[in-house]
């Protein structure tokens, strides 16, 4: 690997992360056979860490040997939304402090991404004018909704224009949808719902004018956008057909969703095709989902060679766009 290699999606869990995971009264955790930590949150599986975790010596090994320069730190779900308020901006505060920490004593090769505790629009404000203004956050990792509550509910209106104002970098990951029976059995939770709560995310932001109102964000979505990219038509379609859907969303929702960014985490080459194809080669920038996936960040990799990149566009996608977007560009 001769290019340079940022990579915008990977995840870290301190240990007094998991232990306040594990502690809480709604969460289930358990070890799998193969010794990872399993968390059930909201009526399904919302969190896998592999066992021993990697920690910060071990994953420079691993990114030395891929040419990796750099990994951008997160909490993915269930972030620190499974507490209540107070205790959320408590454990917010220490794993962001715990995060810059890291990147201080190694700055070229981890920057990261802030918790906040949405349950709260105050609190997290807060927690993100520390992160952000203070400790060196590059942006904020929210999930794609809120204990069941979705980002385009009228009670995060001032949350967006706070991140407006500022330009942030809103990364957004899935999680568990709105509690389901259906997706209770056979680890569906995480399986199926994570995309599709991704989907569903997306087009509400879409629709209810969150994207539009509020232009200044500088949004990232995962796993090349769920399946967003099978669907834009039928978003297309309904908003030209219901009022319902066209009412706050003065143009059509592809154009806001093909502004967007997402990443390239998925090692299944013909979604990264189709995902160039949709959003356009511009909109990708790359991702591994590190350390989930058995296999490291090698497949993912490998994955992008479907796409014959040149040069040019290869060092956009892997480490050209990141950079930017890590410097308070808009991409």
């Amino acid at each position: 690997m001769t290019d340079r290699v940022v990579d915008l999606h990977t995840h870290f869990y301190t240990d007094g992360y998991l232990k306040a995971v594990e502690d809480a009264p709604n969460t289930e955790v358990y070890r799998r056979g193969d010794g990872r930590f399993v968390c059930r949150w909201q009526g399904g599986v919302a969190l896998t860490v592999p066992q021993p975790h990697p920690g910060v010596a071990q994953r420079i090994e691993m990114m030395d040997e891929l040419g990796i320069a750099m990994q951008v730190l997160s909490v993915p779900s269930p972030n620190a939304y499974f507490l209540p308020a107070a205790e959320a901006r408590a454990l917010a505060d220490t794993v962001n402090r715990d995060f810059a920490e890291i990147a201080r004593a190694h700055p070229d090769r981890f920057d990261w991404l802030a918790m906040v505790p949405m349950q709260d629009v105050d609190s997290a404000i807060a927690a993100a004018e520390l992160a952000v203004g203070e400790l060196g956050a590059k942006g904020l990792h929210l999930l794609t909704n809120v204990a069941g509550t979705y980002l385009d509910e009228p009670v995060f209106e001032p949350f967006w224009q706070y991140a407006d104002d500022r330009g942030l970098l809103i990364y957004l990951h899935p999680t568990v949808p709105e509690p389901s029976k259906s997706l209770e059995p056979h680890a569906l939770g995480i399986a199926m719902g994570f995309f599709a709560d991704t989907n569903l995310s997306v087009a509400r932001l879409a629709y209810s004018g969150v994207f539009a109102r509020y232009p200044n964000i500088r949004w990232v979505i995962s796993h090349l956008g769920g399946t967003l990219p099978f669907m834009l038509p039928r978003l297309d379609s309904y908003w030209r057909q219901f009022p319902a859907a066209n009412e706050r969303c003065p143009q059509a929702p592809t154009s806001y969703i093909k502004s967007l960014v997402f990443d390239t985490a998925s090692a299944h080459r013909p979604a990264i095709v189709c995902a160039r194809d949709t959003f356009g080669l511009d909109r990708l920038v790359y991702g591994s989902d590190y350390p989930h996936v058995p296999g490291g960040s090698g497949p993912y990799l490998e994955a992008l060679e479907v796409l014959d990149l040149s040069g040019d566009e290869r060092a956009a996608v892997l480490h050209g766009r990141a950079d930017r977007l890590l410097a308070g560009e808009k991409v």
